[in-house]
């Protein structure tokens, strides 16, 4: 398979998508619009139950009990399940996407290429990126900084349900973490999905986004959402999608946070992707105040399809 990447970058907002964020202000006024009765209800008292988490803990954001469990990775071991990941994007390390900065090191082709950012402490996989030793320049592509990134590609990809991770995002201007999922076969509409994304200069904030690409090739979004909470600059938390035929329904510990819905939602399989990334067009450059290694933990990641009726 050969995937083609477009860059991620809004140029329009189509409309054939409908957008909202879910709040205790609007959320029955939006619903009632959008959706029908029950399903209005069922959001609004999601929101209610869920409006203070235990801090900390692990709140998912649907009825597991209407799901079959179809991925998972708990990352309790010492080393990267290759069954269920390979350590490199499609399109290779060499190719720079975004202006980022960051080379990433495909530790299953290249197991000794002098760095390896995939590490374990027993409960949590831990990505680390740091600044490219000057030894290592030549065969980093002379990327100032080495990397880590987990794809499904070819392992796993999924047409619906509801993916979840848990993870600990890095605070420090440059950083990019991101959770998301790219199109198996890429034609299209060519969906990109990104389920959660952090600006490490903003640590108090995560972000959620849907870009896809009109009948004249055109990209496409309903606008990247920014979501901000004090307690997202420290510990673990959980970021969920919910996803079905013509909506999008992004979590955040439990609390259903933004929701897109509309015919140009992706109805293709898609695959999951875990990264690093340092620097690039949305995050800009490393400065001094930030700190390296810089760690992305994260916990577990979890798909699920919802069972047959």
């Amino acid at each position: 398979m050969k995937t083609r990447f477009i860059p991620r970058i809004i140029i329009g907002v189509s409309a054939s998508l409908l957008l909202s964020a879910c709040g205790d202000s609007d959320l029955a006024d939006i619903e009632d619009r959008e959706l029908d009765t029950a399903r209005r209800v069922q959001l609004a008292e999601q929101l209610e139950q869920a409006s203070e988490p235990e801090q900390g803990a692990a709140q998912t954001g649907v009825e597991l009990e209407d799901y079959d469990l179809v991925f998972s990775d708990e990352f309790n071991g010492d080393t990267i399940n290759s069954t269920k990941w390979v350590t490199a994007q499609q399109w290779g390390p060499d190719l720079v996407i975004n202006d980022e900065q960051q080379y990433y090191i495909d530790t299953q082709s290249n197991a000794d290429f002098g760095y390896n950012p995939f590490s374990f402490d027993g409960e949590s996989l831990i990505i680390s990126a740091i600044e490219t030793p000057e030894n290592l320049s030549a065969v980093a592509n002379a990327q100032p900084y080495l990397s880590g990134v987990l794809s499904t590609a070819g392992n796993f990809d999924l047409t619906y349900g509801y993916i979840e991770a848990r993870m600990d995002l890095p605070e420090g201007t440059g950083l990019w973490p991101a959770f998301w999922m790219l199109s198996t076969e890429f034609e299209a509409l060519k969906p990109q999905l990104f389920i959660v994304e952090g600006n490490g200069a903003k640590p108090e904030s995560v972000f959620h986004n849907y870009n896809y690409h009109d009948e004249q090739g055109n990209l496409r979004s309903p606008g990247q959402w920014e979501v901000t909470q004090e307690s997202f600059a420290e510990g673990f938390h959980t970021f969920g999608l919910s996803w079905s035929a013509e909506e999008l329904l992004f979590y955040i510990d439990g609390i259903p946070r933004y929701r897109i819905i509309g015919e140009n939602v992706s109805q293709q399989a898609m695959y999951l992707i875990v990264n690093l990334a340092v620097g690039g067009v949305w995050t800009g450059s490393p400065d001094a105040s930030t700190e390296f290694p810089a760690e992305l933990k994260i916990d577990y990641i979890r798909a699920y399809k919802r069972k047959a009726s």
